[in-house]
C-alpha cells in the first residue's frame, strides 16, 4: 500500500508544472521532439543525483535551519540565469544550444525543490525501509513524465511554438521569484 501511495504522490509531483517541466515543454516546442527526445534523461539523471543526495543527508539537514533556505536561494539564482538564457535562445537552436539544453535541464532538476521534497519527506516517510526502490521508481517515473512534457511542447501549434522559449523564460522567472520569497521566509 505504501508503494502505491508513493507512486501516486510521485506522479502528481512530476505532472505538476515546474521549472524543469517548463524547460522540457519549451525545448520540445522549439527544437521538435526528434531533437529534444533525450532531455527527459537529463531530468532523470538530475533527480537521481539530487534525491540521492537528499536521502543521504536528510537527517543532517533537519538540524541545520539555514540549509533549506540556502538551497532555495541557489535555485532562485539558477532559475533567473536560466530564464535569461531562455529569453535569448532562437526557436530553432543550432547544435551548441541543443547541447546546452541537456545541461540546463540537468542543473534545473538538480536544484528543483521537488527533489528536496521527495528526498527529505516522501521517500523517508512512505518507503523508509526501501529508499533505493523509491529513488529508482521516482527516476523511472520522471523519465516518462519528462517525455510527456516534451511531447506536449512539440505538439503545440506553430504560432505558439515560435514563442516557446520566451514564454518559458517568463514562467521560469516566476518560479525564481517564488523560490527567492520562500528562501527569505
Amino acid at each position: 500500500m505504501q508503494i502505491t501511495t508513493f507512486l501516486l504522490t510521485s506522479a502528481a509531483i512530476l505532472l505538476t508544472p515546474g521549472p524543469t517541466n517548463t524547460i522540457l515543454a519549451a525545448s520540445g516546442a522549439a527544437m521538435g521532439l526528434r531533437q529534444a527526445k533525450l532531455l527527459p534523461l537529463a531530468e532523470a539523471l538530475g533527480y537521481a543525483l539530487a534525491i540521492g543526495f537528499f536521502l543521504s543527508v536528510a537527517s543532517l539537514l533537519r538540524d541545520v535551519p539555514q540549509a533549506f533556505p540556502a538551497m532555495k536561494a541557489m535555485a532562485a539564482v539558477w532559475l533567473l540565469i536560466s530564464a535569461r538564457k531562455l529569453w535569448s535562445l532562437p526557436v530553432v537552436p543550432e547544435i551548441p544550444a541543443r547541447s546546452g539544453a541537456f545541461a540546463r535541464v540537468l542543473v534545473t532538476t538538480l536544484l528543483n525543490p521537488k527533489a528536496m521534497l521527495v528526498g527529505t519527506i516522501s521517500i523517508p516517510s512512505l518507503l523508509p525501509d526501501v529508499p533505493a526502490l523509491g529513488l529508482l521508481s521516482f527516476v523511472a517515473l520522471s523519465a516518462l513524465a519528462g517525455l510527456g512534457w516534451t511531447v506536449l511542447g512539440a505538439s503545440l501549434p506553430a504560432r505558439l511554438r515560435r514563442h516557446s522559449y520566451r514564454m518559458a523564460a517568463m514562467i521560469v522567472c516566476g518560479f525564481a521569484v517564488a523560490a527567492a520569497v520562500s528562501a527569505a521566509q
